[in-house]
């Protein structure tokens, strides 16, 4: 018997779970449920939903993985689905005043008249935290309606056991809390607070959803390991989701460049995955998806994820139309304002058809067009317009022609044209949003005319193939779009769990490198893997987990360990440049790094020919200890840029024994140095590239 993973994918409109053989890449079975936002349980109801219906097509017992993405927290923080964070900011003698001054965070814009409130205290942790003090200012946060804490002291880089105190009081409390230190390890105490006050308004929501989900999968009989797909692309297991939620912001979008990736091996192109309620857009280039530091209405997080645009349009956007024009679509859905799409009525349904304008939802504009008739009401949408227009046949979003021509009826009477031109007009209204977005991202990343689109999503077939019209590029018409997403997720998503019996707790740091070895076996990037261990002393059994997931990159699914000469070749493709021209500057055990005669285009390999790194340097070196460190701060000296008030340094990027780091986050000189002595505790050399 064959084994199976499972990829279930949580979106705004619908939850959709498949069944994927990793060794062909073939779809053995899917299913699609509304997601259920409004349910008692959330949206783990249609995770269990979804599973249920999956399973009547598979067998349960060949399960091997499941694989979870979500736009839960992305979703919160868009809705302003969030409650009240108290944050404690921590410092010590001398550095109080500064400390204070930017833990006090204030109201944190999320989107457009959505604010995460949060409360703050300070406290002098010179010496230590005060339990007593600690304990008040907690119980003020619970009676000021916080729920959640964020936790964030200066230097906690360096040393995290102050703030590792106050968020294990702050739980002792019933007030879910997350440390700064959790979600970086680079200085900047504003940016680490930020972070860490979006991550916690997360964490009461995440919280209930992973135990329903893991509900989910018992009731189901699947007794398989699950993991949630990072924004960033990575992996990381439940415990991993349950601390840090604000890690998957973009894993719907990576989900769609993973099937992109592994699935259709596209090398450069526009992913566009349009849903019910918005779509998504990301650029593949080189056979590579470019990646970002989240920043959240202008403010600088830790966050990573795939760089991609979020258009509030898509199939089930709902019309809004003024007194004799439309004036837009969406951001309002069909899903989210709890009507059934016009397009899927019956004529008898839609009998005495009439127009009406409401708001779906309270403190919404009331100018969204509704079709009252003698079976109920219904939302206009996009989708609608396609079928009504004929350009919906054979598509997954495919209704009946004749119902969706008399919705439109009502609203051509109020537009005064005709049906076919209140159709196209509402379908345009979409098109042009997301194609506004697609643009952008191809004139951000300069690339060609012919580049195409990539059609993803239940929708993705009729509005792409506009937004292709539109703007003049070809689109890649893709198999089971509407389920491409959850079939990246599975494919994607590495886990090993090795046990040891009669060890003791020294045995760690070897398990747990050897459960490192065996992920990247199996096919998982190294940058990408994370290793938990515990350890029974009562029966001495010791266990390491590692998850990790494979390079998002084309190809990299699958792919045989490469040889010296296949690994140079890769790094010349990437930087455009004959191998001739390119010198192995430096190797460990997980890469080779290949430069332009010394200087120039730098790009690392992994032992599968991906290229984590593809850079045009000022200035690329290796070494070892204090040495290593004396060059970098004398190139950092010489590449920095001081602008009045501002510091402009060059992104760093530093390659030590598995890991990559990328800290082009940092703001001074001295915290990339504090970095790279961090990063020479691996044995061996390490790598640094200062990027233009």
């Amino acid at each position: 018997m064959s084994r199976l993973r499972v990829g279930i994918d949580v979106g705004g409109t619908f939850t959709k779970a498949v069944a994927v053989c990793p060794s062909t890449r073939e779809l053995r079975a899917h299913a699609a449920v509304p997601t259920t936002h409004a349910h008692d349980h959330g949206v783990a109801q249609g995770v269990a939903d979804a599973l249920r219906s999956l399973l009547t097509r598979v067998d349960g017992d060949s399960i091997e993985l499941v694989a979870f993405s979500t736009t839960q927290a992305m979703n919160a923080l868009l809705e302003g689905d969030v409650g009240r964070v108290g944050v404690v900011g921590l410092g010590e003698e001398p550095n109080l005043r500064p400390a204070r001054k930017r833990t006090r965070v204030g109201a944190i814009g999320l989107a457009p008249d959505r604010k995460l409130e949060t409360s703050h205290t300070f406290l002098d942790a010179t010496g230590g935290v005060d339990g007593d003090t600690l304990d008040h200012a907690l119980l003020a946060f619970a009676r000021e309606g916080c729920r959640a804490v964020a936790v964030s002291a200066a230097f906690a880089v360096d040393d995290p056991d102050t703030e590792q105190f106050v968020s294990e009081r702050a739980a002792a409390h019933g007030l879910p809390a997350c440390a700064g230190h959790e979600l970086s390890g680079a200085y900047g105490l504003e940016t680490r607070t930020i972070s860490a006050a979006i991550n916690a308004s997360i964490l009461p929501v995440v919280e209930q959803t992973t135990m329903l989900v893991a509900s989910a999968l018992a009731e189901a009989g699947l007794d398989a390991p699950l993991l949630v797909l990072r924004g960033d692309g990575g992996a990381m297991s439940v415990g991993e989701f349950r601390r840090r939620p604000s890690f998957t912001i973009g894993s719907g979008p990576a989900a769609g460049v993973s099937a992109a990736l592994h699935q259709l091996e596209i090398k450069d192109g526009i992913v566009v995955e349009c849903g019910g309620t918005s779509s998504n857009v990301s650029v593949i280039k080189n056979g590579r998806p470019l990646l970002r530091t989240l920043r959240v209405m202008g403010r600088a997080t830790c966050v990573r994820s795939i760089d991609s645009w979020v258009v509030g349009a898509a199939g089930g956007s709902m019309a809004r139309v003024g007194r004799r024009r439309l004036e837009d679509i969406g951001p309002r859905s069909a899903h989210l304002a709890e009507l059934p799409y016009a397009c899927f009525a019956t004529p008898e349904e839609l009998a005495d058809a009439r127009l009406e304008l409401r708001a779906p939802r309270a403190g919404d504009p009331a100018d969204y067009a509704v079709i009252c008739a003698a079976g109920g009401d219904f939302a206009l949408t996009a989708t609608c317009a396609a079928n009504a227009l004929g350009i919906a046949d054979g598509a997954y979003s495919a209704g009946s022609r004749d119902t969706a021509r008399l919705a439109f009826g009502p609203l051509a009477e109020r537009l005064r044209t005709t049906v076919d031109e209140a159709a196209t007009r509402v379908l345009d209204g979409a098109a042009r949003r997301i194609a506004d977005a697609a643009a952008e991202a191809a004139k951000q990343y300069a690339l060609r005319d012919d580049v195409p689109l990539i059609a993803l999503g239940g929708s993705g077939e009729v509005l792409v193939a506009r937004v292709a019209e539109l703007l003049g590029r070809p689109m890649v018409q893709t198999e089971h779009p509407e389920v491409l997403s959850s079939i990246g997720a599975a494919l994607s998503l590495v886990r090993v769990e090795l046990d040891r019996n009669g060890v003791s707790a020294v045995d760690v740091p070897a398990l747990a490198t050897e459960a490192e070895a065996a992920c990247i076996a199996a096919g998982a990037a190294p940058a990408s893997i994370t290793v938990e261990t515990a350890y029974d002393e009562a029966d001495r059994i010791l266990r390491a987990v590692a998850t990790g997931a494979a390079a998002l990159e084309t190809g990299a699914v699958g792919a045989e360990p490469a040889d010296d000469r296949r690994r140079l070749e890769a790094a010349a493709d990437a930087l455009e440049l004959p191998p001739a021209d390119l010198t192995l500057l430096a190797a460990n055990d997980f890469y080779r790094v290949f430069s332009e005669n010394g200087s120039g285009r730098v790009a690392v390999v992994d032992a599968r020919a991906a290229i984590p790194v593809a850079e045009d340097a000022r200035c690329v070196f290796a070494g070892e200890g204090t040495e290593f460190l004396d060059r970098l701060r004398v190139e950092l000296r010489e590449h920095t840029r001081e602008l009045g008030v501002a510091t402009m340094l060059p992104r760093v990027v530093l390659v030590s024994g598995s890991r990559i780091l990328d800290l082009s986050d940092a703001r001074r000189p001295e915290d990339v140095l504090t970095a790279a002595e961090r990063a020479l505790d691996v044995p061996g050399t390490t790598v640094a590239v200062l990027a233009r």
